[in-house]
């Protein structure tokens, strides 16, 4: 039975009609297998260890792309952006899911992170793109080079068996009283947190922003020292794993009993 058409408004070029449906990351990028979706009402309810939500049969994403800009920075960025996955996920497998030393992708950078970013257009809503016009024109022009520095991308590695897409959020260091406005996609085996002028909530993240300088045709090596995170809260920036997140609801419910 075919699947009734979508329309909307689409998250990259601002055009109203029919959207196709935009796999984040791309299906190339072991993102071809149904997953389960939660909303933040039955994370809340349900606890992270709840599996109530939908099924996605065709994987991560949403109708999010006018055909037009889904076809184009597909073909631009996606294949790229699929080796860059197929080396991360190699070198979990030859670390055994622990890589502790800079290793070398040979990478086109600058389609990677087009990609990279054409995939928080699809995380965040259609408006995103109003604030954020330099990236617009920054992933609909193929030979643009450099990012607003403003403008930070992080990334990181994940072998958590869940993902996290989470829009623009405001966040705030209970320590130095600082309010963030960031941006994350996690799904194995990357992660990615993008944040708009402010610090990144953890000093691990590695900063791969600057793969934005290269041209489009630019194959390079590229050594990174990518740190192992945890995904296991809805929280964009909690890197904290199950047994953490367990132990201080425990505590909490001491403190707080009632």
């Amino acid at each position: 039975m075919a699947r009734p058409p979508r329309y909307g408004t689409c998250h990259i070029c601002g055009v109203t009609g029919k959207l196709s449906f935009e796999h984040v990351p791309p299906e190339s990028a072991f993102n071809d297998r149904p997953l389960v979706l939660q909303r933040i009402e039955e994370l809340l309810t349900g606890g992270p260890e709840s599996m109530k939500g939908s099924v996605s049969q065709r994987g991560a994403g949403g109708y999010t792309l006018c055909e037009g800009c889904n076809s184009q920075t597909g073909k631009w960025y996606g294949g790229a952006y699929a080796t860059w996955a197929y080396q991360g996920m190699r070198i979990l497998h030859l670390a055994k899911g622990t890589p502790s030393l800079y290793y070398t992708f040979h990478i086109f950078p600058l389609r990677v992170i087009k990609q990279i970013i054409c995939m928080f257009f699809s995380v965040n809503n259609p408006d995103f793109r109003l604030a954020q016009p330099e990236l617009v024109r920054f992933v609909l022009n193929r030979n643009l080079t450099g990012l607003d520095p403003r403008i930070q991308v992080f990334a990181y590695y994940t072998t958590t068996p869940r993902s996290r897409h989470m829009g623009a959020a405001f966040s705030l260091n209970s320590f130095t009283r600082e309010i963030r406005v960031i941006s994350e996609i996690a799904f194995p085996p990357f992660g990615y947190l993008m944040a708009f002028g402010s610090t990144p909530p953890d000093e691990r993240l590695v900063d791969i922003s600057f793969m934005a300088k290269y041209r489009y045709n630019d194959w390079k090596d590229i050594a990174l020292p990518l740190p192992v995170l945890p995904v296991y809260t809805m929280y964009p920036g909690d890197y904290r794993n199950r047994d953490t997140v367990l132990k201080e609801a425990a505590e909490d419910r001491e403190v707080s009993p009632n």
